[in-house]
Formats: C-alpha cells, sequence, structure tokens
C-alpha cells in the first residue's frame, strides 16, 4: 500500500485569457471578471489503498482529485504526498524526461478519454508497455489472463486507432497495469464499455489489487459497480465535504442522497444519461 496523504490542501484552475476583439472606442466602465471558484480549500483527507472508487456528483472534482494525488496537478497551498514524497518533487515532469519516468514508476494514470494512433499492432504495443514498466516480471505472469479477461484476444492484430471506442479502454486499461506501477489513477475509464464487459474488468482489477498490491482509484457513476468491487469508498459531497469509508455505509441510500442532494430514485437515471451523453459525444458505439 503506498498511502496518500491531503493535508490542508487549496486548488483553484487558473483563470484562462481568451482573446478579445478590440473595442471602438476606449472604456472606462469594464464589468468586474468574479475570479474562479476554487475547487478545494484546506482539504485534509487520506485515500485509503486497494481498490477504492472515487463517487459524486458531476463536476464536483472527482479528476481534480486524482490528478492532484496523481501529481499531474500540484496545491496551491498544502501539501499532497504519495509514500511520503511531496508531489512537489514532480512539478518539473513535463520537462524532465527522466522525472516523469521516475514519477509514472511512482503512479501511473489514465486520463478520461484517451485515445492513441500507432503504427503497430495492440498485440505488439502490450508487451512493449509490459517490458519497459518497473517491474517487468510481474506483468508478464499476468499477461495472458489480462488480454482475456479485458477481450483484446481477437485484437491483438489490430491498430491501436482501429478499435472502437469501448476496445480501446480496455487497451488502455490493460496497459496501465502490464505497466506495473505500485498506483494507478483511472478517471472514468469504462464509460464506453459494454455493462458486463466493464463489470468483468474490474472485478478482475479487484482481485489483481488485492493479491498483489497495487493500489487502484477509479473514478466512476455506475454505483453498483462501486458496490461490486470497491474496496474502499471516496464519497464527494455536492457541499464539497470529502468521505473516505466502507462501500456498505458510504453508498448506503441516505448517504448517496445527502452527496448528491438529490433522492436516490433519480441518481441511477442521472448516471445513465451522463453515460449516454458521453457515448454520444463520441459518435461511437459502447465497445464491441
Amino acid at each position: 500500500m503506498t498511502p496518500i496523504t491531503f493535508s490542508n490542501v487549496s486548488f483553484t484552475y487558473p483563470e484562462v485569457d481568451e482573446p478579445q476583439p478590440a473595442p471602438a472606442e476606449p472604456r472606462t466602465d469594464e464589468p468586474d471578471v468574479p475570479a474562479p471558484d476554487p475547487v478545494f480549500t484546506d482539504l485534509s483527507v487520506e485515500l485509503p489503498g486497494g481498490c477504492t472508487f472515487l463517487v459524486g456528483p458531476n463536476g464536483i472534482g472527482k479528476s481534480t482529485l486524482m490528478l492532484l494525488a496523481g501529481a499531474r496537478l500540484f496545491p496551491e497551498n498544502g501539501t499532497v504526498t504519495i509514500g511520503g514524497r511531496n508531489t512537489r518533487e514532480f512539478e518539473n515532469a513535463g520537462f524532465e524526461p527522466e522525472l516523469e519516468v521516475e514519477r509514472n514508476e511512482l503512479v501511473s494514470f489514465v486520463y478520461q478519454n484517451m485515445e492513441f494512433e500507432t503504427v503497430e499492432p495492440l498485440g505488439e504495443i502490450l508487451p512493449l508497455v509490459a517490458e519497459n514498466g518497473p517491474n517487468p516480471a510481474a506483468a508478464a505472469t499476468v499477461y495472458d489472463e489480462l488480454v482475456e479477461v479485458a477481450g483484446l484476444r481477437e485484437r491483438l492484430s489490430v491498430r491501436m486507432h482501429e478499435l472502437s471506442k469501448g476496445e480501446m479502454q480496455r487497451a488502455i486499461l490493460a496497459m496501465s497495469v502490464l505497466y506495473q506501477s505500485p498506483v494507478i489513477m483511472m478517471d472514468e475509464p469504462v464509460f464506453a464499455v459494454e455493462p458486463t464487459q466493464a463489470d468483468r474488468l474490474f472485478g478482475w482489477l479487484a482481485d489483481r489489487s488485492a493479491a498483489d498490491g497495487i493500489d487502484i482509484y477509479a473514478s466512476v457513476h455506475d454505483v453498483e459497480m462501486a458496490k461490486a468491487h470497491a474496496r474502499h469508498i471516496v464519497l464527494m459531497h455536492t457541499d464539497g465535504t470529502v468521505q473516505v469509508g466502507d462501500p456498505e455505509e458510504l453508498l448506503a441510500r441516505d448517504s448517496l442522497e445527502t452527496a448528491f442532494r438529490a433522492p436516490f430514485d433519480t441518481l441511477y437515471q442521472r448516471q445513465n444519461l451522463y453515460r449516454e451523453l458521453l457515448r454520444k459525444s463520441l459518435g461511437d458505439e459502447a465497445g464491441r
């Protein structure tokens, strides 16, 4: 287990200056533009290890929390530590290849809606990822089983950009596991994957997490999947509260209604609608 700790963390996305057309005449009555709202203010929480699911309303900061926890974003105030290491050690990872490799070997990240174009087929890409991670021997022991459970056996001869969206997501999940970082962050990793296939894949991931000591953090909108496979839950509330605890407790009806500020019966309608909107925006099927 690699503990991730937030201590008095505050974070606000910087303002984006959009180019504006020059006014016909100088103006002295420019309206005040409000500063962006902070995503987190003085947040202190320790993320548990194992297979942990992040659940909460859309736009509440699940992705931001994971980016901070994965040393892809850095707090304005406070500290985030991964296994005792301050994430600020990796602030220059985007400019220093060796530091980026060091960060990835500590914590890897599956971004929402990732895509790749490759000349090589998937069957050459997956072994390459496994061989270049921090633990090639461990990757080799799970390779065949992972390819099977991810439903990729019949697609190994296909290049990445020729896969459907659902297949692409399954392939990227396979890469993240084969790389063998001790911590893996997954932001909405299966929204385009057929539900039965997604359930099977996360069941396998939860078992491997427990057996191999890999910490997997995944943000999802499927509460039932979280109930079935999570060892821990990070429940993010509309009012900014962040709770960490047992799935049975935090995914209970009253707890979810408090977090979402919505009747329980509408939560599933919301998550299904959000999933469908994501799929339609991509113009792709749910995955094969």
